[in-house]
């Protein structure tokens, strides 16, 4: 990236997901085309000069070369079009914050799929994986956007998985504008409640850190506003 592009500054998208997946296979990384609703809406707009993509990747067992041959493969195998910047975790943290949070908590529960008993007894292995997994994921990838050395313009956050990350990315760009978009339905308070009150207290508070949250519908906004006054 050139330093006219820095100094503009970038409008920065943050995804779970980008345009490519990032397989390591047989010691080496293979990168091929993703799919789905949210690459091909934000696709057009990611391919401006002035954009920047981070996207969440789960790796093999971390070593210097193989995270380094990451960025490489990144920056020499993707459409030249795209400017994407790889966040690599660790795949046991990327299994506790994508598989054992976002899917198996967050998607169902935002989906009324929630059984009798709910959240109330949640055990010792989903405490973790919200702590060492779904908090540590946001973590990293705020501190993956400081240590870029790019200069944010704004921030477009995606969906339920970086529900923290608006009140991270605040703390360390005060002045910077943010939007973060829930491409699910949100839950009404009486779902909310079914998970334990610091969990939906990081997911409000997280929100509340943008300037802007966006919902698919106006229905989605009032369940998420009625939650913001309990």
């Amino acid at each position: 990236m050139n330093q006219t592009k820095h100094s503009a500054g970038n409008l920065i998208i943050v995804s779970n997901r980008g345009p490519n997946d990032f397989v390591w296979q047989d010691d080496h990384w293979v990168v091929r085309p993703a799919s789905g609703g949210l690459v091909s809406m934000i696709d057009p707009l990611a391919r401006q000069p002035d954009v920047t993509w981070f996207c969440c990747v789960s790796e093999a067992p971390p070593t210097s070369e193989s995270r380094a041959a990451l960025f490489t493969t990144a920056a020499d195998q993707t459409d030249p079009e795209h400017h994407i910047v790889p966040v690599p975790l660790p795949s046991k943290i990327y299994q506790a914050y994508y598989g054992t949070i976002s899917n198996e908590v967050l998607w169902m529960l935002q989906h009324h799929l929630v059984g009798q008993f709910g959240y109330s007894s949640l055990d010792a292995e989903r405490h973790r994986a919200w702590t060492d997994g779904y908090l540590e994921a946001n973590l990293r990838i705020a501190r993956a956007i400081r240590k870029s050395g790019i200069k944010p313009r704004a921030f477009l956050i995606q969906d339920y998985h970086l529900y923290p990350l608006p009140a991270l990315l605040r703390e360390v760009f005060p002045e910077v504008p943010s939007l973060h978009f829930t491409h699910i339905p949100f839950p009404d308070f009486t779902m909310l409640k079914l998970i334990p009150q610091s969990w939906r207290d990081t997911i409000l508070q997280g929100l509340l850190g943008a300037d802007v949250v966006g919902m698919q519908t106006e229905w989605d906004s009032r369940p998420f506003l009625g939650c913001c006054e309990e």
